[in-house]
């Protein structure tokens, strides 16, 4: 996603005065230059973190946040001069998730950091590792458990930190606000029996917009999760509340978003471009005729993920993704859209990975409309219903569809993009990066 800040950019002025004394009649003289005041300029930023809603079957994130900088080189180094930074000492360890009740777009203050005027580039989230005073500065909590889990943090979380692009204006005694969002569910991942943290950040609008809604509250034990989309990629995802079924996509840049809502025993359901206001936000139900989920079998597809000779797995993870799409219909103005259903990373050990509860059911679909309520209807989906495109997703990495396996277990030279799960599961569905 892009960083969206606006506001005007004012440069460092320096003031310089002179004055030229002139002898008059016939004494000599002196000329002499008053002494020059530079005057250097400030602003404030303002440091918030987005909460995001319990989901990937975890209730508690917590990271602990050592130093938040900020630089005007968008390729300055960490080691780099020029860095301004708020520092916590103490680390301060923070849940970056909410309660279930909570709505989606609350955040969490950081505090306030001077900064001179100027255009800012660079934002790096620096992460403590584990140190003596701190044997475990980020855990996580598994839904249901009683007790946190200790996340493995690679060392160049407290050197490098998590780089993130942004377009912060600082003006001369006026405050900015900088919010980032921390992907929680993709930023944990497994190893064997254990969690790796491997951060995913990146800046959102300050403004509070986006798209809200409600689920009907007969599908609300079945985890339901919405997602706003564009070509197939997420841009943020939240679960509703679990009592009233409201729930709220936020901070979206302006644009035209699929909302994609996916449940366990529910079929897919796509609410189609939705268009989004930078200050506004915009509902496509209500309390009164909520979304409501139909029921579907469904499927699991299991497979490997795995990287040719000479070939590595970045530090950020590999995910796979299930997908449908849709084509365009003239007649109905439907564009022809992709919505993704999973997203997931695999095991960092393996390779392995898993996606469950998949429909078999149509894909249900309606075109965004201001007039309220929308109508969900079946609608062809490539693949077929019960069809998926599998991919692998890596860092430097093309997407890579799904290779079928010989007897052997080595892939076959032939991509395929439908994965039949129908009637029954799909296994052995391995992806090789080259």
């Amino acid at each position: 996603m892009k960083p969206f800040f606006s506001g005007p950019t004012r440069s460092i002025a320096l003031t310089l005065a002179a004055a030229t004394l002139a002898a008059c009649g016939g004494g000599g003289g002196g000329d002499s230059l008053p002494t020059v005041t530079a005057t250097a300029t400030t602003g404030t930023v303002a440091i918030a973190a987005q909460t995001g809603a319990p989901a990937c079957a975890y209730e508690e994130v917590n990271v602990s946040i050592a130093r938040i900088r900020f630089h005007t080189d968008a390729q300055a180094a960490a080691g780099a001069s020029g860095w301004s930074e708020l520092t916590f000492s103490p680390a301060r360890k923070v849940n970056l998730l909410n309660a279930a009740s909570v709505l989606g777009g609350a955040t969490m203050a950081f505090g306030e950091l001077k900064l001179p005027t100027g255009v800012y580039t660079q934002m790096r989230l620096v992460i403590e590792t584990p140190v003596s005073t701190n044997v475990a500065p980020n855990t996580i909590k598994l839904k249901g458990a009683t007790t946190t889990v200790t996340l493995e943090t690679p060392a160049y979380l407290a050197s490098e930190g998590v780089k993130m692009p942004i377009d912060l204006r600082i003006e001369d005694g006026k405050k900015a606000d900088v919010v980032f969002d921390f992907d929680a569910c993709n930023a944990i991942q497994p190893r064997s029996a254990n969690y790796l943290l491997r951060p995913i950040s990146r800046v959102v609008p300050a403004a509070l917009n986006g798209i809200t809604g409600f689920i009907d509250k007969t599908a609300l034990t079945s985890d339901v999760v919405v997602t706003a989309q564009q070509g197939g990629i997420n841009a943020t995802a939240t679960a509703p509340n679990p009592t009233t079924g409201e729930f709220m996509l936020p901070r979206l840049p302006a644009g035209n978003y699929d909302v994609v809502i996916t449940a366990r025993g529910r079929a897919t359901s796509v609410i189609g471009q939705v268009p989004v206001a930078a200050s506004t936000t915009v509902a496509v139900s209500t309390v009164a005729a909520p979304v409501a989920l139909a029921t579907s079998t469904s499927s699991r597809i299991t497979g490997q993920v795995g990287y040719a000779a000479g070939k590595v797995a970045p530090d950020s993870g590999t995910f796979v993704a299930a997908s449908q799409a849709i084509a365009a219909n003239a007649t109905t103005g439907i564009p022809a859209s992709t919505f993704g259903v999973r997203f997931q990373p695999v095991d960092q050990a393996t390779g392995n990975y898993t996606m469950t509860d998949l429909p078999r059911a149509s894909l249900r679909y309606t075109l965004y409309k201001p007039a309220l309520p929308l109508v969900l209807a079946n609608i062809v989906t490539i693949p077929v219903a019960g069809h998926y495109k599998v991919e692998a997703v890596a860092n430097g990495y093309s997407r890579v569809s799904t290779f079928g396996t010989n007897s052997t277990g080595v892939p076959n030279a032939t991509a395929t993009a439908d994965i039949n799960v129908l009637t029954a599961d799909a296994a052995n569905v391995n992806i090789l990066f080259y």
